[in-house]
């Protein structure tokens, strides 16, 4: 008996001690707890992983896990198995998914003792699992896609509606689409497998139309097979009809071989409408080469018609120039003369209009940026289209919003163009009522500097039907001729007002109706400049404008050098020409020679004589400008040759320049333009002391009232003044450089007052060049650089005393202004401050106001010079030019 226990016992021990190693081998953790839940197993691999052993936790209760809020499930969980029996859950430890299982142990009478679980390390079966799933489920996704794709591939076979056929490697055809059956007309796919290859062969003709051979279909497919596809174009005669196929055979891989697809299109009904295309775009060109001739040949007239109508032009105003600059004629005659020019003007303004419009078409007509005051804009447009009023019963009124920009950034002359032509028709439509001008500025979201001024321009005159509204733009375009047959204008000016603003990026708006009135709306883009506004001052003034009514001739006052050394040949076959330019160049003094043609022009040069100017018509009979330019530069004759032409259509200024000219003017003559090639080609060419004693020698010929060479031709009111300012000026600034430097602050303002001055007052007599120079030193005095000032200033005081010594009174009148005349001079100084101050807020009533305290009083040669100015110019609204005159003098 006691060997059997002892036997008995080695046997449990045996058995417990397996037992043992088993648990302590299990993979993860393998527990019990008793019925108080205390730990009485905790074994298994997963405890070396953590550094624990297995008395570390028997003997535990599980409240202590409880209390440090760890493990909650398996506490939950115990509990549950005790009341409900086995558990099986998963659960996160230290970032891993550990697997528990529980069930209840029972004691050998089957009463429950206690609870027996496992925990095991399950985190990469999961991940296994879950990428099974997606592996799974992305298989589903791509198998339900290729089912789509097929189903979608065999519909789109299927409803193709070119033609698709399959072959096998053996060239025998196995497939085909829908549209292939229809196509050869055939029945069902199966009839098109057995009989295509005898209806296509039996088809496809040997010679194709443009006369190429046929290559046979076995040949195309075997291409298709060797080289991988085979593209060409063939006929094919089917159903009583050719028809153009467009072929692509492809080799594919097909059933562990390959198979070959043709891809066929019917070009038919497209190569028909090839042909259609061809014939019409033949007929396009055709129609364009006749709008071509048709443009050319409207060009031709226009450059004919600006001849024809400059040339007379040319005898009209120049011969009307050179008489009212006699002043031995009377008021009445000179009043006469001077209604020509104005006549003769309005008229060089219409053929303008023509000119401009071919500028346009040519698209050679560019625009000049440039700052500008919006206020001056405006009143130099009211006065000039208040005397269109004349005596009809109409208010004119100006509407101009204060929150306006003062200066903006544009084109100011375009900008006055589109003005005028917009308010002439407003006036030349409307036999009584009102005009009104609206002008103000809108500021878009963001747009920085930018801005839109906005014009309106509303009448209550004839209106327009929308018919009429729809043809407005069109060129040379007039409606309701009959009721306006008296009315001036070539029905071109709303045209170029269109162009001219779609060339600003602007926009414009007509609404009109018959009988009521018309409104333009304007809209065009500028740039601010600076945050002034007009205010309220400044727009109430401008809305007092009155106009006298009156058409003046604006002539600038220019320089004309005596020049005794220079010669000069007209070329003109029009006596009259010759007559007009013999004028306008007398007062220089030069030489002046003349010739009725080319050919005459020609044999001059022949027997070697030599003109520092040939100006050289450019339309002459039998030989024109241009050819006798080319003879006579084919002579080896180097010297200026100057075109002088009517024809000033865009784009002739190069033609002339780039056949032998060395410049070009316009016909009318404009007297500055002839002055400034003078100078150019003669007078500077000459060295300097040439140029003064032609000056010097001239003077006692000096006619200015009649332009003549001696002296620049200047009012003697002007030479009087300019003489003693520019005296006083010379004299500041030369003691000014006879120190040195002008590194202290009071002299830099000293030199930029009197140049300012001199600046102005050159600009009055004409010397624009010089008063350049006079702008070019205050800007740098302004902006501090003082090496242009060094540099530059001593030629221009220079030049300065040469003006003043030819504009130097006589004796007798020196002795005149010098003895001094009853004079008020703190009045006469206190008023030009006034009319100063008024200008400047474009105040007309007090700038008037303000000289007619002075009118009735005796002067100084100077003072009346100042006074005359202001007159002339307040007649006009030049205020600008008023500021400046009156400044020059208070400055001085």
């Amino acid at each position: 008996m006691p060997d059997e226990r002892m036997s008995l016992n080695l046997s449990d021990n045996a058995a417990l001690t397996k037992l043992k190693a088993v648990i302590a081998n299990f993979a993860g953790v393998i527990w019990s707890v008793d019925r108080d839940n205390n730990i009485t197993l905790f074994d298994g691999l997963y405890l070396k992983e953590i550094g624990v052993t297995p008395d570390f936790i028997e003997g535990k209760n599980l409240d202590v896990a409880k209390k440090k809020s760890r493990h909650l499930d398996i506490i939950e969980n115990v509990d549950k198995t005790f009341q409900e029996g086995p558990q099986d859950w998963i659960a996160d430890i230290d970032g891993k998914k550990f697997r528990t299982r529980t069930s209840l142990i029972r004691d050998d009478n089957g009463e429950v003792s206690g609870v027996v679980g496992s925990t095991e390390d399950v985190t990469e079966i999961i991940m296994l699992q879950r990428e099974l799933e997606d592996t799974l489920e992305k298989a589903a996704v791509a198998i339900s896609d290729l089912e789509l794709a097929q189903h979608t591939v065999s519909a789109m076979f299927e409803s193709n509606p070119h033609i698709n056929i399959l072959f096998d490697s053996s060239f025998k055809v196995v497939d085909c689409n829908p549209a292939a059956c229809v196509f050869l007309g055939f029945d069902s796919k199966e009839a098109l497998v057995e009989g295509f290859i005898e209806r296509v062969v039996r088809s496809i003709p040997e010679v194709q139309s443009e006369g190429r051979i046929s290559v046979p279909l076995p040949e195309r497919l075997m291409t298709a097979a060797k080289e991988g596809e085979c593209k060409f174009e063939t006929e094919l005669h089917i159903n009583g009809g050719i028809r153009i196929l467009d072929v692509e055979f492809r080799r594919i891989p097909y059933a562990n071989t390959f198979a070959i697809v043709g891809y066929i299109a019917d070009l038919t009904e497209i190569h028909e409408r090839e042909r259609e295309l061809i014939r019409r775009d033949k007929q396009l060109s055709e129609a364009v080469e006749e709008a071509r001739a048709a443009n050319q040949a409207k060009s031709a007239f226009l450059s004919t018609m600006s001849h024809e109508i400059r040339t007379p032009m040319n005898a009209i105003l120049g011969i009307t120039e050179i008489e009212l600059q006699n002043e031995a004629h009377s008021r009445e005659t000179k009043e006469a003369f001077s209604k020509i020019y104005s006549s003769g003007d309005v008229l060089l303004g219409i053929i303008n209009d023509i000119l401009d419009l071919s500028k346009i078409e040519a698209g050679k007509l560019e625009l000049v940026i440039d700052k500008y005051e919006i206020a001056s804009m405006i009143s130099d447009t009211a006065q000039l289209n208040m005397m269109r009023i004349g005596s009809k019963p109409i208010e004119f009124e100006l509407e101009v919003d204060e929150e306006s920009p003062r200066t903006l950034m544009g084109d100011e002359l375009r900008i006055k163009q589109i003005l005028n032509n917009i308010l002439s028709n407003a006036f030349k439509y409307t036999l009584s009522g009102t005009v009104k001008l609206t002008i103000n500025t809108e500021y878009g979201p963001g747009a920085g500097d930018m801005v839109n001024l906005v014009v309106s321009v509303s009448d209550t005159g004839q209106g327009m039907t929308k018919e009429q509204l729809e043809k407005l733009f069109d060129e040379y375009s007039r409606f309701n001729v009959e009721a306006n047959r008296s009315t001036e204008g070539t029905g071109l000016g709303m045209s170029i007002t269109r162009n001219l603003i779609s060339l600003m990026d602007g926009e414009i708006m007509a609404e009109s109706e018959p009988g009521v009135g018309t409104v333009f709306t304007v809209k065009i883009p500028q740039k601010r400049v600076g945050t002034a506004m007009l205010g309220k001052e400044i727009v109430e003034n401008l809305r007092q404008f009155r106009g006298s009514g009156k058409a003046q001739m604006r002539r600038a006052q220019i320089s004309r050098e005596p020049m005794p050394y220079g010669s000069v040949l007209i070329v003109d076959d029009v006596e009259t020409n010759i007559y007009v330019a013999k004028g306008l160049l007398s007062p220089y003094k030069l030489e002046i020679d003349s010739a009725e043609s080319g050919y005459e022009a020609i044999e001059k040069v022949k027997n070697g004589k030599t003109y520092d100017i040939i100006f050289m018509d450019h339309m002459m009979p039998k030989m024109d400008g241009i050819e006798a330019t080319k003879i006579i530069r084919g002579m080896d004759y180097a010297l200026p040759i100057v075109a002088l032409t009517a024809n000033a259509v865009a784009g002739q200024a190069d033609i002339f320049l780039g056949n032998g000219f060395d410049d070009f003017i316009s016909k009318p003559i404009d007297v500055r333009q002839l002055n400034t090639v003078l100078n150019k080609l003669i007078r500077d060419k000459q060295p300097p002391e040439v140029i003064e004693a032609a000056r010097r020698g001239a003077g006692g010929d000096a006619d200015s009232s009649a332009g003549g060479a001696g002296k620049p031709v200047v009012d003697r009111k002007f030479a009087e003044a300019f003489v003693r300012d520019a005296s006083k000026s010379l004299t500041v600034l030369d003691a000014l450089f006879e120190k040195g430097s002008l590194v202290d602050e009071n002299d830099i303002r000293t030199y930029v007052i009197h140049v300012h001055g001199m600046k102005s007052a050159l600009a009055n007599i004409g010397e624009m060049e010089l008063s350049a120079v006079a702008l070019k030193l205050e800007a740098s005095a302004r902006d501090g650089a003082s090496g242009i000032m060094v540099e530059e200033t001593a030629a221009f005081l220079e030049s300065l005393r040469l003006v003043v010594d030819m504009l130097m009174p006589d004796s007798e009148v020196a002795g005149a202004a010098a003895a001094g005349i009853a004079e008020d001079l703190p009045l006469f100084r206190q008023k030009l401050a006034e009319i100063v101050a008024a200008c400047e807020e474009y105040d007309e009533s007090s700038a008037e106001e303000a000289l007619g305290a002075l009118s009735d009083k005796v002067w100084s040669q100077a003072q009346k010079a100042v006074l005359d100015v202001i007159s002339e110019h307040l007649l006009h609204s030049d205020f600008d030019e008023i500021v400046a005159a009156a400044n020059a003098y208070l400055e001085a």
